[in-house]
């Protein structure tokens, strides 16, 4: 090997020089910034698995973020993982990182891309091998071969360091650094072949979506009914694709049929959508059908305070006969408790409902009565309880104190910014002491979605238990976008400048699991998309249609143009799974999945992309509340936003 190794390099990495097959160049690009190239230079062979290795130096530097963790021997962080990539090191001040050359790969991928950080060896490492999926989520090293040529460059990538970062776990340097390397101009590139695109351009999915589910696919989709003398309604919770009309499977439930009100599938943040929509395009309907829903979050009956979050049909699928209860995604032997997230984020939406549509008195006592409950749940660190008992006010061992607090403190300011109540600012501020101190600078980001979904708990991915190969927390970005949220509520009603800075700090931190590029390998759109956390595997996950907002609100606070094409971007993400004619290779793919596919099921949408073991097959279900319907709605709010600023164009 050959290198000219930049002499502060030396205080974090020590470089394993031992294989003879490669040649290796370090280039110091400028200071603090160093290039590795790798060549083949022996024969022409083959090998399952090149890496160049590195071991951390100084035991105070400690790993602070990696875009997966890996459990297990001969895991690996796959390429399949690579959104924006970065393995970031933490040393006093001082932030240190391998990001992997993404031009590189973009025009030069022999093979995948691995890396990975082992804490109990230092061991640092980045180079080439195949990989298979192994536990739904993880990626694991096969011993297929990699065809090599003597001469060939096998990849590239950076070695970065940044000082007198004061924060800990401030990753803005690393984002800007992937930003201005990779992001910006393929978003601003993009964003010029495709000029005549516009937010406003968008509509056509909305159209498909209200067309398939209120026309198309209705009398599977939209549910109507009466709870006492109310007349309610709203979207069923999850449909399949031969559910499709006509085919005779239109009662056949992959789930139980029910309509919910959670922090993913929300019913009301829907319908404030269709709203929206209905009264832009002077559809009654529509409007008629808004207010079904939002009598039916009403409709769950509270007691102290608390609420369900579920409305379940019975057995023969009728609805008069059915029941309210809890979300099932919750930890075992937990049937009798209620969760205040969902509770919290449905009391948000009344309130915006509330502010942005009609004072409906309803709305603002129903949340006024949770809050006041809400406020003595809380604990004296200014922590809230993930799950309470609602019959006998017992505490849940989980999510004691946890980033949950973050939506509760949303809240309770959106509610003190109505009523004036000082109270409710006052717990509100308390929250967010917690959070700063507590899971902010330890990464701590451990919601309900990160242990209670698809990727549950085993024996590598314990609640509460950093991974011993990494020494991170488990980290699910639903409570980061949560926080950043919080943050920016505070200081819009307070004005108080720190609320910003932590809120920008935090937005750094959601900003690592956004697609800035566009992988060929992926074989889908994908720019501006969102994964999950770093025990999932998704592409394109419907939440980018609330993190949109969230990055333009932040850009019209700051004027940060990065903030508003990471928003755009988002938008337009929310969108690429949607079978329909304006995207052809999802079309192409639904096709091949579901022959039956035709005109009746555009606006059909799957929740994500490239999530479990079968990447090359379409998903086969779709969620009104966390696809098409809940992507909607973001567009519209976004539009809305956007035509009231002038310097956000439309």
């Amino acid at each position: 090997m050959n290198n000219k190794f930049p002499v502060w390099l030396d205080k974090w990495i020590q470089l394993d020089q031992t294989n003879g097959s490669l040649d290796m160049t370090i280039t110091e690009e400028k200071d603090d910034v160093a290039v590795v190239e790798v060549k083949w230079k022996d024969v022409s062979s083959s090998r399952n698995c090149i890496s160049i290795n590195m071991k951390l130096i100084d035991p105070t530097t400690k790993c602070v973020w990696k875009p997966h963790l890996c459990p297990e021997e001969e895991m690996v962080i796959g390429d399949l993982f690579f959104q924006s990539p970065a393995v970031i090191f933490e040393k006093e001040d001082n932030l240190f990182a391998l990001v992997p050359d993404l031009d590189f790969i973009d025009g030069s991928r022999i093979a995948p891309h691995i890396m990975d950080y082992v804490e109990p060896e230092r061991k640092l490492f980045y180079g080439l091998g195949n990989y298979e999926k192994t536990k739904h989520v993880y990626h694991k090293i096969t011993d297929r071969p990699i065809p090599l040529e003597n001469g060939q460059v096998l990849f590239r990538f950076y070695l970065v360091q940044w000082q007198s970062v004061r924060e800990t776990r401030n990753f803005s340097s690393v984002t800007e650094f992937l930003w201005e390397r990779f992001g910006k101009k393929r978003m601003v590139e993009n964003e010029r072949e495709q000029r005549g695109e516009s937010l406003k351009n968008l509509e056509v999915y909305a159209k498909h979506t209200y067309d398939w589910a209120f026309n198309r696919w209705e009398p599977i989709v939209w549910q109507e009914f009466q709870l006492g003398k109310k007349d309610v309604g709203g979207c069923v919770f999850i449909v399949r694709a031969a559910q499709t009309p006509g085919l005779g499977q239109e009662d056949i439930w992959r789930e139980k049929k029910s309509i919910w009100n959670q922090a993913w599938f929300s019913s009301l943040r829907s319908a404030y959508g269709y709203r929206l929509w209905g009264e832009r395009w002077n559809n009654k309907e529509m409007i008629r059908r808004s207010e079904h829903a939002k009598n039916f979050a009403l409709s769950a009956p509270q007691k102290n305070g608390l609420f369900p979050s579920v409305y379940w049909a019975d057995p023969n699928q009728n609805w008069e006969s059915g029941h309210w209860g809890h979300s099932d995604r919750r930890p075992e032997n937990h049937e009798g408790f209620g969760h205040l997230l969902d509770m919290s984020w449905t009391c948000l939406w009344m309130l915006k409902w509330y502010k942005d549509i009609e004072q409906d008195p309803e709305l603002l006592a129903y949340s006024i009565n949770f809050a006041e409950r809400l406020i003595e749940l809380q604990d004296d660190n200014g922590s809230f309880p993930g799950w309470v008992h609602v019959e006998t006010g017992e505490i849940s061992a989980f999510l004691q104190e946890s980033p949950e607090t973050s939506l509760h403190v949303w809240f309770l300011t959106s509610l003190y910014d109505i009523t004036k109540e000082a109270k409710y600012l006052s717990a509100g501020i308390k929250g967010m002491e917690f959070v700063l101190k507590e899971i902010v600078p330890n990464g701590r980001w451990e919601d309900f979605e990160t242990y209670w979904s698809c990727s549950r708990m085993w024996v590598g991915k314990q609640y509460g238990i950093k991974d011993p190969r990494s020494g991170l927390y488990n980290q699910c970005n639903f409570s980061i976008y949560w926080t950043t949220e919080a943050l920016k509520a505070l200081y819009l009603t307070t004005h108080k400048d720190h609320y910003l800075k932590s809120g920008e700090q935090v937005l750094a931190e959601l900003s690592l699991y956004q697609a800035i590029w566009e992988p060929e390998y992926v074989n889908l759109p994908v720019l501006g998309g969102f994964s999950v956390m770093t025990s999932d595997d998704e592409w394109n996950d419907a939440r980018q249609s609330l993190f949109a907002l969230t990055y333009l609100d932040y850009f019209k606070i700051t004027e940060k143009k990065e903030y508003k094409l990471r928003s755009l971007w988002a938008m337009k993400a929310s969108f690429y799974m949607m079978y329909c004619p304006e995207n052809p290779k999802v079309k192409e793919l639904y096709d091949k999945t579901f022959p039956h596919f035709s005109e009746l099921d555009f606006g059909f949408e799957m929740e994500n992309a490239h999530h479990g073991e079968n990447i090359d097959i379409a998903g086969e279900f779709t969620i009104f509340d966390w696809g098409n319907g809940s992507a909607s709605s973001s567009l519209i709010e976004m539009i809305k936003k956007c035509e009231m600023e002038e310097n956000i164009h439309v």
